[in-house]
């Protein structure tokens, strides 16, 4: 999946809600009860079960790798390989997201940052979506094992 420059004016989000494109910040919502942040944004709270108006939370744009598979067959279209994950934000959000990174040099608890870029088109023109890219610092985390 190749940078595009985003053109705002023919260009339309993958889903409405899901990002804001400067700077690059994945939106997600806040339970006024129990504070569980979660992406995608919800109008419900799957953790205490409160239903009604979630506070609107701009998330953090960087993270590491939690887990990661790397996909070799794909829908029509869809180039392979290409490495999904579970991207641990630094904020405690853990998202599901695309790794633009050869697949042989993704590591766990590898530091990425979100990059907000058109990662497909149809008929009316772009369309915007989200990956995460390596960082270009060496930031490591050392996670626990029992």
């Amino acid at each position: 999946m190749s940078l595009i420059p985003i053109d705002a004016g023919s260009a339309r989000p993958l889903r409405e809600g899901l990002m804001q494109f400067s700077p690059p910040r994945l939106l997600g919502s806040r339970c006024p009860d129990c504070r569980t942040v979660l992406f995608p944004a919800k109008d419900y709270c799957p953790n205490c079960h409160y239903e009604g108006d979630q506070a609107k939370v701009v998330l953090c744009g960087r993270g590491t790798v939690f887990s990661y598979t790397v996909v070799h067959q794909a829908p029509a279209g869809r180039q392979t390989p290409y490495v999904l994950a579970h991207v641990d934000l630094d904020d405690g959000v853990r998202v599901m997201a695309q790794i633009d990174h050869p697949p042989n040099d993704v590591r766990l608890d590898m530091a990425v940052k979100l990059d907000i870029r058109v990662v497909s088109q149809d008929a009316l023109g772009p369309i915007i979506g989200y990956v995460f890219v390596a960082e270009e610092s060496s930031r490591q985390v050392t996670r626990g094992y029992a």
